[in-house]
């Protein structure tokens, strides 16, 4: 990328978001050392992330998965709790902005505008996986033979439902507020080594106080309830489980 000789620096480190774009991040290698993989954009100036893999014997760097060739949804379309998750962590970028492997680095799964997709980092395969609806926080088990993730606020693990609840204010898998904003903790679940049973949070939102937030850009448009812990006043009510496949 090569800068206009006219560009101010406050206006290239706007277009570049802080000249982190094209720059390698989220890395996770193979339990025997012979893979990386990571995210990067195609350009310092390029907002939409792609999934890499470094082969190291050979140093050969393959290009895995570009959202713009697997014509996913775009972020537009992204589910709630994962734009909620995007604002915390101060994710500017889109695309493939996040991503679980297994033990061995063979398969990996992320999501694009709620959908689900599965890598073969291997040989470089991607392809989409039917789910009942937008997916949020998709992982692979760490024997990579499963796929769990969260849709509706509830947790489902090769398109079974596990757990999950009527009530819309308890949720399975996701973290309550006071986790995800405070503590930096953006998940809610986690899979056992064997691959065979989930640990899995319950947050019941229930005793949390009730905020309206209206839209200063959208006035016309009725204010957003939300719920939200202000200071003295009750916190989600959270609980862990774990849960095997059969969902007892």
């Amino acid at each position: 990328m090569t800068p206009p000789p006219s560009e101010s620096f406050p206006r290239r480190s706007a277009r570049t978001q802080r000249f982190t774009l094209g720059r390698p991040r989220t890395f996770a290698v193979a339990a025997d050392g012979s893979r990386v993989a990571f995210l990067r954009s195609k350009a310092g100036d390029d907002a939409v992330t792609c999934l890499w893999a470094l082969d190291i014997p050979g140093g050969e760097e393959r290009l895995i998965a570009d959202p713009r060739a697997l014509g996913a949804r775009g972020d537009a379309e992204l589910p709630p709790e994962e734009r909620a998750r995007r604002e915390r962590a101060r994710e500017g970028a889109g695309g493939v902005v996040a991503y679980s492997c297994d033990r061995a680095l063979r398969m990996a799964a992320f999501a694009l505008g709620g959908e689900l997709f599965l890598a073969d980092l291997t040989t470089g395969a991607v392809n989409g996986v039917v789910t009942p609806g937008p997916v949020n926080d998709p992982r692979l088990d760490p024997t990579g033979a499963r796929i769990a993730f969260v849709c509706d606020g509830e947790l489902y693990a090769d398109g079974t439902k596990l757990a999950g609840d009527d009530d819309p204010d308890v949720t399975w898998g996701l973290p309550e507020f006071i986790a995800a904003e405070e503590m930096d903790r953006f998940r809610g679940y986690w899979w056992s080594p064997s691959g065979d049973a989930i640990a899995v949070a319950r947050v019941d939102n229930r005793p949390v106080d009730v905020w309206h937030i209206a839209d200063p850009a959208h006035p016309d448009r009725a204010p957003t309830a939300v719920r939200y812990p202000g200071a003295g006043t009750n916190n989600a009510d959270v609980s862990l489980h774990v849960v095997s496949l059969d969902g007892t």
